[in-house]
């Protein structure tokens, strides 16, 4: 056996490794919010460590995804290195990341009383609230990163990851985080229990939370095991759960939280969308709604992208001329060190308008971004293609399907942390949204937190909820060939 010494914020951990022990694994269970984005399928090239002492040579993946002097360096890919000795891993510091807890929400009644708990478990993150019911004061509140991300950072990643690492473990990932989470809510409000809670997610993410098998989201016809609508068979801090109505498979229980909070029944057509790896989308038009969700992947969250980071500290969060200079803010104020989602559009925006891409995408040469040696590859620009295209033209489908045009459109709802940072005007430029959506925006923040807590504090809500989810349409995007057309026409950086 040998002994691999992990260092981490200040913290050293030394554990025993089997002989071609693979790095990634050992990392995933000593610290579990170290991030494999691609899942290990060596593909993103973000788990990126440094090593010392029995280095391994560079694998296939190294020298395909590093540089040169990152490599003399001594970093490595986590996912594809093996250990071959002593061995000691430093991994990178990050801040934290920027999560959304704020919300809006439409004015409800408050029928309940004592404490209870509200949660949104994302994909990426988790948010948590503790209220006094009551009154509907937040008395505590623990926002964190999604304990599962060591397992892929879209839930197709997860399901896969039940295959291989087990449903258990991923549920208990969750399971626990939560539970550690609660009690420190408990700790910061100095009470010693709550009432209930009520726990909002995607598809995915409840199926895990609860323990069921995930597989049949990811294959043809797309079965759920439960829709809920229902209490939970798990308890968070020994209160009962109860877990909101799913629509299905990819119209999760965070989207009618959403639509909740923002009241989208209140008259008018009133689109919403929550962009996140997995791009969730709302119609309500004369009292029916109608639903549909569309893979955009990751990228709009920093995976994937050669310089893409998480909203921590040093990320380029926004991106501008100036003068006829380029200039940009990051987080914090630090020194550039990466790009997040809402910088990414900006940097897009700008790139169009000084012509250094083309509206087919194609640019000469790698963009630096101002002075901040973040740059902005090809590969980028095709994989920021993908994933707009794909939110414009579930859009686009939706309000086809209605008979509606774009200008139809009395209130568009942008719900989500994404959301929540961008610029609308260069998500319009780029082609991310129709352009007459624009001046219509109405930014709820964490939509999905806010209806929870809305549950949590008026039980009557929940039947409301539950006969809005049931009695939604729910259009397949897969099989709809005016979808097709629209992502061709949508992959091009033109406005719509």
């Amino acid at each position: 056996m040998y002994t691999v010494t992990i260092q981490t914020g200040g913290q050293t951990l030394s554990l025993p490794a089997a002989p071609g022990a693979l790095l990634s694994d050992l990392l995933r269970q000593a610290i579990p919010s170290f991030a494999l984005p691609c899942g290990g399928n060596h593909t993103c090239g973000k788990c990126l460590v440094r090593l010392s002492g029995a280095v391994p040579a560079p694998s296939a993946s190294d020298l395909r995804l590093l540089t040169a002097s990152a490599l003399a360096d001594g970093i490595r890919l986590a996912c594809s290195c093996k250990v071959e000795g002593d061995l000691t891993v430093t991994l990178h510091a990050a801040g934290a990341a920027k999560i959304v807890a704020w919300n809006k929400t439409i004015p409800f009644a408050r029928t309940e009383t004592g404490y209870g708990l509200a949660v949104d478990i994302g994909t990426t993150t988790v948010a948590m609230q503790l209220f006094d019911r009551a009154s509907g004061q937040v008395l505590a509140e623990q926002l964190a990163e999604n304990a599962q991300r060591g397992y892929g950072a879209d839930v197709i990643s997860r399901i896969e990851a039940c295959k291989t690492a087990g449903l258990d473990v991923l549920s208990a990932r969750i399971r626990d985080q939560l539970e550690d989470m609660a009690a420190a809510c408990l700790q910061d409000a100095g009470i010693d229990h709550i009432d209930e809670a009520v726990v909002t997610g995607n598809s995915t993410m409840l199926h895990l939370y609860e323990g069921l098998d995930p597989a049949s989201l990811a294959v043809v016809p797309f079965a759920v095991q439960s829709y809920f609508g229902c209490t939970s068979r798990h308890t968070l801090a020994g209160a009962p759960v109860y877990l909101p109505r799913c629509v299905g498979a990819y119209v999760g229980a965070d989207i009618v939280c959403a639509i909740l909070a923002a009241g989208m029944d209140t008259g008018g057509v009133q689109l919403l969308t929550d962009i996140g790896t997995n791009g969730e989308i709302a119609l309500m038009r004369d009292g029916r709604l109608t639903c549909c969700s569309t893979a955009a992947g990751p990228a709009f969250e920093g995976a994937g992208l050669s310089c893409g980071m998480p909203a921590t500290a040093g990320a380029i969060r926004a991106v501008g001329r100036q003068d006829g200079r380029v200039v940009y803010e990051t987080v914090q104020g630090a020194a550039p060190c990466g790009i997040c989602g809402s910088g990414i559009l900006d940097a897009l925006a700008v790139m169009l308008d000084t012509e250094a891409i083309d509206d087919a995408g194609y640019m000469d040469e790698d963009y630096t971004i101002g002075d901040s040696g973040v740059t902005v590859t090809q590969r980028d620009v095709r994989q920021i293609q993908l994933a707009k295209s794909a939110i414009c033209a579930g859009i686009l489908t939706l309000l086809e399907e209605a008979g509606l045009e774009a200008d139809a459109v009395d209130r568009f709802i942008i719900a989500g942390g994404f959301g929540s940072s961008m610029n609308v005007d260069s998500a319009c430029t780029i082609g991310l949204f129709p352009q007459a959506l624009g001046v219509k925006t109405d930014f709820i923040g964490n939509g999905a937190l806010g209806g929870a807590a809305m549950l949590l504090m008026n039980r009557s809500l929940r039947g409301q909820s539950e006969q809005l989810a049931q009695a939604a349409a729910e259009i397949s995007l897969s099989a709809s060939p005016a979808f097709m057309d629209a992502y061709v026409d949508c992959m091009s950086f033109m406005t719509f």
